[in-house]
């Protein structure tokens, strides 16, 4: 007996494999993320700095450790469907997570205008859209 979820998942999900380009691209922003977030728990100043932001204040640490598990979750979260094979769970989450460098980018903008960083999250923000329309295109 097939159960909804098992129709839903055999007619409107192709699986993403690793012998495809649009995987690996799919890999790269949360394999970061997680690399980041990393950086933000064991190199806080560094971090921040490289975020576009420095703080040096030791008392501001802990929020760079938050800052650091919450990246690391973002990106675990995505690969745990890109592994999977889902398609478009993996989409649609990375659909939504392109707020995350946006949202990133304006805090640049306020504090910073113009600078660096701006570039950064934007771009990847643009190379997020890209991959996410990718994935939710119809084979």
């Amino acid at each position: 007996m097939n159960t909804t979820a098992s129709l839903i998942r055999s007619t409107d999900v192709s699986t993403l494999k690793p012998n495809s380009l649009l995987f690996w691209c799919t890999l790269l922003v949360p394999v970061a993320i997680i690399g980041i977030g990393i950086n933000f728990i064991l190199n806080p100043a560094g971090a921040s700095a490289g975020y576009g932001i420095p703080i040096h204040d030791p008392s501001a640490f802990p929020f760079m450790w938050i800052k650091g598990i919450r990246d690391i979750f973002s990106g675990l979260v995505i690969l745990t469907f890109l592994f999977r094979g889902d398609r478009r769970t993996t989409a649609i989450l990375y659909a939504l997570a392109v707020f995350i460098p946006v949202g990133d980018g304006f805090v640049i903008l306020s504090h910073l205008g113009f600078a660096p960083p701006l570039l950064i999250h934007w771009g990847t923000a643009l190379a997020m859209m890209i991959v996410a329309a990718f994935l939710l295109r119809k084979k």
